[in-house]
């Protein structure tokens, strides 16, 4: 099954994607979650720099009055401790399984990370043995470590049986209760073989409580005039109930995989990338106008499955101008699927005469030129060598007003910088011209 990854960024509109899987539809409160294999190396330093961690499967998404999405689960409950509760930060709750030792990481974009009493920024929860008939706790989050602030690791579980440390993400400060912090994220560690657990798929009951409190400075008391606190739990607060963590043989890819959508002339390209592929029938490319209801366009078929890089690309020459909204369905030989969440592309006519940086740079031979035009005009795109040589011309020919791309292929020249030149003349005999630098390595 092939894990999609993408996140959003406008410019002409590119977008790079982070991996998502869908295995259902996100809900409150579920019953369990399964918790996936990874063969890679973790790494306990709470900064989540290892790929699995990238990977979109089911997780939990502790926010206040947050509403299952995607793959985010939502908790139990929670309770507004100190309010007024205002911020509304959200902490993704992950799991990865290798052999016996469980992992839990926290990922959190809280803007004030601090402590309220003993209960700080990060996690609480307990665990049972295998045999059910003890718990332990287990707390990972903002603390004191002699006298100065810091996340700290507590348990009363059997020694050596689970660790685990947290990270201030830069530009993150303990206690400044000036908003402006970038979060926090954790890494934790049990070992459950010494729980007592032989069977590594065996279920796991677990009860989890994140804690949020804002505006707390250093010394400032809990009931004090400063500072709020909400917490929400999976489960119960303290452990009268307890939720389910299912440990799975099946391994999550550790592929990065790259999603982009860009407007072009009368249509959008859309490109996407695989690292790996595991049983991957192929892509179903789907487009909506109100991000509601979608149609498929086309089947790209995929390659089964291989360890190697794969670059995919569909183009959607039937728009008009406005906003389109576009996902992959990516469909297993046995029928199983997964939507990848969804792109916004608004597609327009530029405002203003653009050049844009070629794509790829480096290349090797060809590289696509983009280009804006805010009326139809003649477009005469060169190339020159660094002593001013003209050595190429790539089209010279007129486009209509909107966004174009021509491809240059430049396996007659040898490896070196060059700069490519667009010179415009439009119906009023209004000229343009705008230079690049680009990158061919052979």
């Amino acid at each position: 099954m092939l894990k999609l990854h993408y996140k959003l960024a406008l410019f002409v509109l590119i977008i790079i994607v982070s991996t998502v899987q869908i295995h259902s539809q996100a809900v409150a409160d579920p019953a369990s979650l399964p918790v996936y294999a990874t063969t890679s190396s973790i790494t306990l330093d709470g900064q989540l720099n290892e790929a699995p961690w990238a990977v979109d499967v089911p997780y939990l998404m502790f926010k206040k009055d947050g509403v299952p999405t995607g793959n985010g689960n939502t908790p139990t409950d929670g309770v507004e401790v100190k309010p007024p509760y205002t911020e509304a930060s959200t902490t993704k709750v992950k799991f990865l399984r290798s052999g016996f030792n469980l992992y839990i990481a926290l990922d959190s974009d809280d803007k004030q990370v601090c402590r309220f009493d003993w209960e700080g920024d990060g996690l609480f929860m307990k665990i049972k043995n295998a045999s059910g008939t003890s718990e332990y706790e287990i707390k990972n989050y903002v603390g004191l470590v002699a006298g100065v602030p810091a996340f700290v690791y507590e348990t009363n579980a059997p020694a050596g049986s689970t660790e685990g440390f947290g990270y201030a993400k830069p530009g993150t400060t303990i206690y400044d209760s000036t908003n402006n912090d970038n979060g926090y994220s954790t890494e934790t560690v049990i070992h459950l073989d010494q729980l007592g657990f032989t069977d590594p798929l065996a279920p796991v009951s677990v009860m989890l409580v994140i804690f949020d409190p804002d505006n707390f400075s250093l010394g400032a008391p809990a009931w004090g005039p400063n500072g709020n606190f909400y917490k929400q739990w999976w489960g119960s607060e303290w452990g009268s109930a307890y939720r389910i963590l299912q440990p799975q043989l099946a391994q999550v890819p550790v592929e990065l995989t790259s999603f982009t959508a860009i407007p072009i002339a009368k249509g959008v390209e859309l490109r996407w990338m695989t690292a790996s592929e595991t049983n991957n029938s192929g892509f179903e490319v789907q487009r909506s106008t109100d991000n509601n209801s979608f149609t498929t366009l086309a089947f790209v078929n995929g390659r089964g499955t291989t360890s190697e890089q794969v670059e995919y690309q569909f183009t959607d020459n039937n728009t008009i101008s406005g906003v389109y909204y576009y996902r992959l369905r990516q469909v297993d030989f046995d029928g199983k699927f997964d939507f990848s969440q969804t792109v916004q592309v608004d597609v327009q006519a530029p405002v203003n005469f653009t050049l844009s940086q070629n794509y790829p740079n480096p290349f090797n031979p060809s590289t696509t030129i983009s280009f804006g035009l805010p009326t139809a005009s003649q477009v005469h795109i060169v190339v020159f060598d660094m002593l001013g040589r003209e050595v190429a011309t790539v089209v010279n020919k007129d486009f209509s007003q909107g966004t174009h791309q021509v491809v240059f292929n430049a396996s007659n020249l040898a490896s070196g910088t060059y700069v490519y030149q667009l010179n415009s003349v439009d119906d009023k005999g209004t000229k343009q011209t705008v230079s690049k630098l680009m990158s061919l390595l052979k």
